[in-house]
């Protein structure tokens, strides 16, 4: 005849073994620190609103499970021996209504490192048993496998970097002066000392959160002008090297830009180093600041050609009235130089004919010049004749 008496789990053992693609210090932390813990631990779809879990010998354990229905499953227990980052021995049970044990069981759990990769072994033998345990222990196994499933999955995303692309109205020379120009990145990015796209230049900047100082330590280590930047970005005074890639491409007239940060693994595994902070931060800077500044910063056109002549030569064609009336103007146009006061301050008055006839009176004015390699100078079109 069949009954319904609870068979007695007491002194049952489970042994569950797997192994992570991850190094043992990162699974440990993942074990062993309440804000990873609670993002893995619990079958799938379950979420951990509580999770009071401080790995020291002889402190209390309370996790709350709540289950995808919103029904809510406390948890309680001690830490009994805690080796970092190899072996960690806990004793946990659920609770009932009156925050009494339904049943205890002791974890071993021990980590070793192969290759970079870890082995987890999880020893739990049920040490106390009651009339209600039955439900919660015959489905352990079930349970802690689906854990470990989101463990590892866990450990998989934070080994991947972070990446943040958006496309900007803007000329790729526009943004990438607004990423080298310590002048233009202290409006969007962060208040820089300097900067120079320059591999080997080393910068500093400081930020303040909830009431921490954080200084970044930063070093360029890859620059192809106006296609990608690169810097190494660690923290003064804690462990952990990390790699910040920018990439431009031109989309007409507008820019893809695409932004890496590799590396985030290595930080200490805290809340001020969690991964959603970099996502939300890159996300605020590149997203927001940077669109807004490029949005607001002064429109620039920048032209480079590379000239078969050497420089002298250029110099001249560029600075000799006798040379600029036979270069100057879009095709088929002709230029009358009126004044050509080649000095900073001196003036340049020529008139551009199109081929309908029309004229365009130019006005410029010198500003700089450093013989035979630069010059400014001031650009506008006369009034008076310029076709409207």
């Amino acid at each position: 005849m069949a009954t319904n008496i609870a068979p007695d789990y007491a002194g049952q053992e489970f042994i569950i073994t797997r192994e992570f693609d991850a190094p043992r210090r990162l699974v440990w932390q993942a074990c062993t620190e309440p804000e990873h813990l609670a993002q893995w631990w619990g079958p799938r779809g379950f979420t951990a609103p509580v999770c009071e879990w401080d790995a020291q010998p002889g402190n209390k354990i309370h996790v709350v499970m709540r289950a995808p229905h919103g029904m809510d499953f406390p948890m309680g227990g001690r830490f009994v021996e805690v080796k970092a980052p190899g072996r960690l021995v806990t004793i946990t049970g659920a609770l009932d209504e009156q925050g009494r044990f339904l049943f205890q069981i002791q974890h071993v759990m021990t980590l070793i490192e192969r290759k970079g990769k870890t082995q987890l072994r999880m020893h739990s033998k049920v040490i106390k048993t009651t009339s209600g345990a039955g439900r919660y222990i015959g489905g352990f196994e079930v349970g802690m496998t689906q854990s470990l499933a989101r463990l590892a999955e866990l450990l998989k995303s934070s080994g991947q970097p972070i990446v943040v692309e958006r496309i900007f109205k803007a000329p790729v020379a526009q943004v990438w002066e607004a990423l080298t120009q310590a002048e233009s990145m202290r409006r969007w990015f962060f208040d820089l000392g300097d900067f120079k796209p320059e591999v080997g230049f080393k910068f500093t900047f400081t930020v303040e959160h909830k009431g921490f100082t954080y200084c970044h330590l930063c070093k360029v280590t890859a620059v192809i002008p106006q296609k990608r930047l690169a810097f190494t970005w660690r923290y003064k005074g804690y462990e952990g090297d990390s790699l910040v890639s920018i990439d431009l491409v031109e989309a007409g007239s507008q820019t893809r830009l695409k932004l890496s940060h590799t590396g985030l693994e290595s930080f200490p595994q805290s809340r001020a180093f969690a991964r959603k902070n970099f996502l939300g931060g890159w996300t605020a800077l590149i997203g927001t600041s940077l669109k807004e500044y490029l949005a607001d910063a002064p429109r620039e056109i920048v032209i480079s050609r590379e000239l078969n002549a050497p420089r002298e030569l250029a110099w001249q064609a560029m600075t000799s009235p006798e040379h600029v009336v036979h270069w100057w103007g879009r095709r088929g146009f002709t230029t009358t130089i009126e004044k050509m006061d080649f000095r900073v301050g001196g003036e340049w008055k020529q008139v551009m004919h199109g081929p309908d006839g029309a004229n365009y009176p130019n006005k410029h004015v010198f500003k700089e010049i450093v013989k035979p390699e630069r010059m400014v100078f001031t650009h506008g079109a006369g009034a008076k004749e310029a076709p409207r």
